[in-house]
């Protein structure tokens, strides 16, 4: 009996490479590629019996590209889509007709090789066996860390380039992949730190390649604060000393309504938890009696100012050290001055974004893990 083949379609190197493992370790052939035009020769020559392809490839209309890899056979050649960030790709993969759409789960390895075997008709117990999930290979991990740090080089060249000429969605883009890329291992190696703050560079990324008008100063700078951050998570002794931010606590005090649920949101989004405090003197009640990892503020509050709050906050045994975010719509040199002074950690200017709001805070929660605010 023939083994099954798959076409395996990822441009990221070493993804590549440990997808098509993957499923070789599972008795199947694999034709490992990463471009289209690489996929449709494979296509034309071989006819394999399923695709497994990642939807963020440069220059290519997913939904073109599906439709032909799927082909006009009785069936159709089944088609796997990766998971990524973004609902809108995979919304985009079920409108032209994937089989299959992946989410970013626990186990992203095993979640595509469940897939597979369901697509393939296969008994997946009968099944070569599937190996140790990869998480556990230090091998894999090592061969990722090594080549972080050009992933970052070229992150850093892209968001200059941004910087220097603007809005330049193409560039913009360009750096929404190298990110992809990183994000994806992480997730897939059991790297959840890494995997967490990765995810939500490659979400605003994504948004500002869309909406290349959102880029300003401040979205460039938390880029900025995030390449670098991740940079010093790289050795073993710091990124271990991270845990899962899924527990963390934030207080959010805005006394405008609009802005809290902006913010609220952005952090549902980044997998956080938070409660809010519409005046001063709620958010000092409530941090006299909980211990928060985050404290957003706004500026411009009732009764006092968050600067005043602030000093205040500053001055409680429990949140001496916590990071504190003002958000103002004034971004002055003044304002950061002031923000300093009274004891806070950093800023971000109005009008932000939800994916700049999530990325700040994951920044500094790590930060507050690991003890360098």
């Amino acid at each position: 009996m023939n083994k099954k083949r798959v076409l395996l379609l990822h441009e990221d190197r070493l993804l590549n490479k440990l997808f098509g493992e993957k499923l070789e370790s599972a008795g199947l052939t694999v034709d490992a590629v990463r471009s289209k035009t690489e996929a449709l020769n494979v296509m034309e020559q071989k006819h394999p019996d399923a695709v497994v392809l990642d939807p963020v490839l440069p220059g290519t209309d997913l939904v073109q590209l599906i439709k032909t890899l799927r082909g006009t056979g009785t069936p159709p050649t089944p088609v796997i889509v990766l998971p990524t960030t973004r609902p809108a790709h995979s919304d985009t993969a079920k409108e032209a007709g994937a089989d299959a759409v992946l989410l970013r789960g626990a186990n992203p390895l095993n979640d595509m090789m469940d897939a597979v075997y369901a697509k393939l008709g296969m008994d997946k117990m009968a099944a070569i066996s599937r190996g140790l999930a990869f998480h556990q290979d230090e091998t894999w991990l090592k061969a990722s860390l090594e080549a972080a740090p050009e992933v970052l080089k070229d992150l850093r060249r892209a968001l200059h380039e941004v910087s220097r000429e603007g809005g330049d969605r193409a560039i913009m883009v360009e750096f929404y992949r190298a990110i992809h890329g990183f994000a994806e291992q992480m997730a897939v190696l059991g790297e959840r730190p890494l995997h967490y703050l990765a995810t939500q560079i490659e979400m605003l990324a994504h948004d500002l390649g869309k909406f290349p008008d959102q880029i300003n100063p401040s979205v460039l700078r938390t880029l900025g604060q995030a390449i670098d951050f991740l940079s010093t998570l790289l050795p073993d002794a710091m990124r271990k000393r991270l845990s899962d931010p899924g527990a963390a606590q934030v207080l959010v005090v805005d006394d405008e309504d609009g802005a809290r649920k902006i913010i609220m949101a952005a952090m549902r989004v980044a997998n956080l938890k938070s409660m809010a405090a519409d005046t001063p003197t709620t958010g000092l009640s409530a941090l006299g009696v909980q211990d928060f990892d985050l404290i957003f503020l706004d500026v411009g509050l009732p009764e006092m100012s968050g600067f005043e709050l602030c000093t205040k906050i500053r001055a409680l045994p429990m949140h001496d050290k916590t990071p504190i975010i003002f958000i103002t719509g004034m971004a002055t040199f003044q304002n950061r001055v002031q923000s300093s002074l009274s004891g806070g950690n950093d800023f971000v200017g109005k009008p932000f974004s939800i994916a700049e709001l999530g990325l700040k805070a994951l920044i500094w929660i790590f930060k507050g893990q690991l003890g360098v605010t």
